[in-house]
């Protein structure tokens, strides 16, 4: 491989790394935010 080759293959999987970190943090946050996802509390009465 070229050093091209080997700079390129360090910089795609950077931003490989990177987006899909984000892409972990953006499912982690919505998914445990109350204001995207509600968990019914088992005392709810609305719930039942």
């Amino acid at each position: 491989m070229s050093t091209a080759q080997i700079l390129f293959s360090i910089a795609l999987g950077t931003i490989t790394l990177v987006i899909t970190g984000f892409a972990l943090y953006v499912a982690s946050s919505t998914m445990w935010s109350d204001r995207w996802y509600h968990r019914r509390k088992p005392d709810d009465p609305v719930s039942r």
